[in-house]
């Protein structure tokens, strides 16, 4: 795979929307007020273990990850200017793989901070997914 080259899964016939998600993330990341995207990384980067940080998006997230500290996942706002939106995608499509259960959790923080989910169509889409994954 080149440098270039972004690994994102490909959809199954049963998940075809839920698919979509890490796009969904990646574009609200993206549109999100800088003092929102700490705590969205904060609960995407959660559940990853070290080798998994190591492996995602050319080791961006183990370096924030080692720059605070293994033993907690704290993201300033120097280091949201670090991660591109690309960068998240990788991550969410890796999450989609091993830990789909946090977007449940990316919902909440949606929900709870109104901002983020006004910030634009990636979020209303991806509560919709959610929404629709609860039923």
């Amino acid at each position: 795979m080149e440098a270039n080259d972004r690994w994102v899964p490909p959809p199954t016939a049963d998940d075809g929307e839920a698919a979509l998600v890490p796009l969904y993330v990646a574009g609200m990341y993206r549109e999100a007020p800088a003092r929102l995207r700490a705590p969205l990384l904060e609960c995407l980067m959660r559940p990853v273990g070290a080798l998994g940080l190591v492996a995602v998006a050319g080791g961006a997230f183990a370096a924030v990850r080692h720059r605070h500290g293994w033993d907690r996942v704290q993201v300033t706002l120097e280091d949201t200017a670090r991660i591109s939106a690309e960068q998240v995608l990788e991550l969410s499509a890796y999450l989609q793989q091993t830990t789909p259960e946090v977007f449940r959790q990316v919902g909440e923080l949606v929900s709870q901070h109104p901002a983020l989910a006004s910030s634009g169509l990636s979020a209303a889409l991806l509560l919709s997914v959610l929404r629709r994954a609860r039923r």
